[in-house]
């Protein structure tokens, strides 16, 4: 599913639990474990990329994990909004 100016944001992007392979979209040192998609909304709204949540939705490559997405705007390159989103999430964990 592809949204024109839209990234679809999934919590296995930044699951150190999951592999390259398995769908995380981020360097190990900046992932995290156990990421929900209420904490990339969160972080997405810090970062003021207008994020809509879909909860209910599952990740492509796991249907039967109902883990909920989050859609942002297009700013940037992907990958650099992951990163940046996977700092903020990390800092909202410790600021807890």
């Amino acid at each position: 599913m592809r949204i024109k100016g839209k990234i679809i944001l999934w919590p296995t992007y930044f699951d150190t639990d999951y592999t390259w392979g398995q769908g995380r979209r981020i360097p190990k040192r900046l992932a995290l474990r156990g990421v929900k998609s209420e904490e990339i909304y969160k972080a997405a709204e810090d970062l003021g990329l207008n994020p809509d949540m879909k909860p209910g939705m599952a990740f492509p490559k796991y249907p039967w994990l109902k883990t909920g997405s989050v859609l942002i705007e297009k700013t940037g390159s992907k990958s650099e909004i992951l990163k940046e989103l996977a700092r903020r999430i990390r800092t909202n964990r410790t600021s807890n």
